[in-house]
C-alpha cells in the first residue's frame, strides 16, 4: 500500500479544558474519499482544523501525531502546507481576505508562487464552480450559497494533495450540489483525496471510498462503514441521529391552516434592491397566516434578500404589507448574535419580552429553553464557540422566544443531523398551532414537499407559486432526483 497521504495518531484535542475529541487515530490514502459524520456538535469541524494545521495554531491544545505525507505536519513551512492540504471552511465568510471575487483567488494562487497566467487560472477557477458571471462583483454581495463556491474555488487554487470539506453543499440549492459532486468526484479519480464533514451522505456515495462515523462525546467509532454497506447499517446511523436518506420525512405533511382570516404579508409588483441592482421585480403574492410557506430557487435568486425585506431591513419599492412584528433569523448566525455567552443571548430576547419579571425567573425560563434545544452544557460559553448547527437552533431559539406573530427563517436546517432537523420542524409545528406563521427559505426541497403548506420558486427575478407535483418536476430538472417520497 502506498504512503498515506495524511495520517493521525492518538489526536486528543481540548478546548478551555474540556476534550473535544479523545484518541482519535485513522489514516487517509491518496485518491479516498471519506466521509466523516457525526451528531452536531460532536467536534467534526475541530477535527478538520487540527487536520489542516489551524489547530492548535489558533484555539485549543492538541496532543498526538498528525502526518503529511510521512512528515510531521508541524515540520512543513506554511506555503508547502498549503500544498499539502487545503480546507473548505463550513462558514466561507471566515474564509475570504480580500474584497473582490477575482482577487480572492488571486490572493491565494500567489500565496502558493503559482507558475502559471495567474488571471487564466482565476477564470478557469472560477469556471469550475459556475461563478464566471460574477468575477468582479464584491464578495459582501454574494449570496451564501454563491460565497460558498467562491470558497471551494479558493480551497482548489493551492491544489493541494488532499481536499477537506466541512459541509461543502450547506448554503447550495440541489442543482450546484449535484454538479459540484460531479466535478469533485472527477478531482478524486484524478488523484485528489477528500476528506468531508457533512451531515448527509447523498451525494457523495457514487465516488465513496468509506464512512467514519464519531458519536456525540468526541469518540470516533473503531469501524468504518463502506458506502455499499450503509443500509445495512441504518440502526447504527439512526439511534445516533444521523441521516442515512430521507426516510424520517415518510408520513409527514404540513399542518392544518386556520380558518382564512387576512394575509399576514401582501405583496403587489414588488421590486427587491441590493445597493442599485433589481434583484427581482414585478412580485406579487400573499402569505396566509398561520402555517409554513416555503421559498425555493437557486443560489443568488432573492431568497435572503426577500426575507430581508419581509423583516423590514432590506430594501424594495412597491406594496408590501406585515400584518404583525417579524423575527429574521439569519442566514448565517453570528451575525445575530448580541451577547457574550449562550444564556444571555436566550435572556436579552426575554428581558425584552418580560421587561418586569424578576430575574432568576427568566434564567431558570431560558436555562430551560437550552435544555430544550440541547444547548444547556453551552450556557457559559461564547456563541461563537458553538458549531455551525449549535448556533443555528441558539438563533432559532433567541428568535422563538420573543413570541413574534411572524418567523422569517434563511435556511433553519442546514449543518443539522437528522434529530435535530426533525426537531426544529416539530417545533415549528408546535408554534405554529399556536398560532405562528413561518416563512422558510430553504434548498431542501424533499422538506418543503413535506412541511409547507404554500412553495413559492423565486428564480429568474420571477416569483411562481408551485403545487406538489410541480415542485417534484422542479426538484427532478435541478438535482436529476425527485423529491417525493
Amino acid at each position: 500500500m502506498s504512503k498515506p497521504v495524511l495520517s493521525c495518531r492518538d489526536l486528543t484535542f481540548r478546548y478551555q479544558k474540556e476534550d473535544v475529541f479523545r484518541q482519535i487515530s485513522f489514516a487517509i490514502q491518496p485518491g479516498e474519499a471519506v466521509l466523516l459524520m457525526g451528531p452536531s456538535g460532536c467536534g467534526k469541524s475541530s477535527l478538520a482544523y487540527c487536520l489542516a494545521g489551524l489547530y492548535p495554531a489558533y484555539a485549543g491544545t492538541l496532543s498526538g501525531e498528525i502526518l503529511l505525507e510521512g512528515k510531521s505536519l508541524e515540520d512543513y513551512p506554511l506555503a508547502q502546507r498549503a500544498r499539502g492540504v487545503s480546507i473548505l471552511f463550513q462558514n466561507p465568510d471566515d474564509q475570504f481576505c480580500m474584497d473582490r471575487v477575482d482577487h480572492e483567488i488571486l490572493f491565494a494562487l500567489e500565496n502558493i508562487n503559482y507558475p502559471g497566467d495567474l488571471r487564466a487560472r482565476t477564470r478557469e477557477l472560477l469556471a469550475l464552480v459556475g461563478l464566471e458571471a460574477v468575477e468582479h462583483q464584491l464578495i459582501h454581495t454574494l449570496s451564501g450559497g454563491m460565497k460558498q463556491k467562491l470558497a471551494l474555488a479558493t480551497a482548489l487554487a493551492t491544489e493541494a494533495k488532499l481536499l477537506i470539506l466541512d459541509e461543502p453543499f450547506a448554503n447550495l440549492d440541489p442543482g450546484s450540489c449535484a454538479d459540484l459532486s460531479v466535478k469533485l468526484a472527477q478531482l478524486n479519480r484524478q488523484g485528489l483525496a477528500l476528506f468531508i464533514v457533512d451531515h448527509r451522505p447523498d451525494y457523495w456515495l457514487p465516488f465513496l471510498s468509506r464512512i467514519l462515523l464519531m458519536d456525540k462525546t468526541g469518540n470516533l467509532l473503531p469501524e468504518s462503514v463502506l458506502p455499499e454497506e450503509l443500509q445495512a447499517h441504518r440502526e447504527l446511523f439512526r439511534e445516533r441521529g444521523l441521516f442515512v436518506d430521507d426516510s424520517w420525512l415518510e408520513g409527514q405533511s404540513p399542518a392544518p391552516l386556520p380558518q382564512p382570516e387576512e394575509p399576514m404579508i401582501q405583496a403587489k409588483d414588488l421590486r427587491l434592491l441590493q445597493g442599485k441592482t433589481t434583484v427581482a421585480e414585478h412580485l406579487s403574492f400573499d402569505i396566509p397566516q398561520g402555517g409554513i410557506t416555503a421559498l425555493v430557487g437557486r443560489n443568488g435568486s432573492g431568497k435572503t434578500t426577500l426575507l430581508t425585506c419581509l423583516a423590514g431591513a432590506g430594501r424594495c419599492k412597491g406594496s408590501l404589507k406585515v400584518n404583525g412584528t417579524a423575527g429574521l433569523v439569519f442566514q448565517n448566525p453570528r451575525f445575530q448574535f448580541l451577547s457574550l455567552t449562550v444564556e444571555d443571548e436566550v435572556l436579552t430576547t426575554l428581558r425584552a419580552l418580560e421587561p418586569k419579571a424578576e430575574e432568576q425567573a427568566l434564567r431558570q425560563k431560558a436555562r430551560a429553553l437550552l435544555e430544550e434545544f440541547d444547548l444547556l452544557a453551552w450556557h457559559k460559553h461564547s456563541p461563537y464557540e458553538l458549531s455551525q448547527g449549535q448556533q443555528r437552533r441558539l438563533a432559532l431559539l433567541a428568535m422563538l422566544a420573543g413570541n413574534r406573530p411572524l418567523l422569517l427563517l434563511d435556511e433553519p436546517t442546514y449543518a443539522q443531523d437528522e434529530r435535530a432537523t426533525q426537531f426544529i420542524m416539530d417545533l415549528l409545528r408546535r408554534r405554529i398551532g399556536q398560532g405562528l406563521t413561518a416563512v422558510i427559505a430553504t434548498h431542501d426541497l424533499a422538506l418543503a414537499r413535506c412541511f409547507a403548506n404554500r412553495i413559492y420558486l423565486l428564480e429568474d427575478g420571477r416569483m411562481q407559486l408551485l403545487s406538489p407535483e410541480q415542485l417534484d418536476q422542479y426538484a427532478k430538472e435541478r438535482s436529476h432526483a425527485p423529491c417525493a417520497l
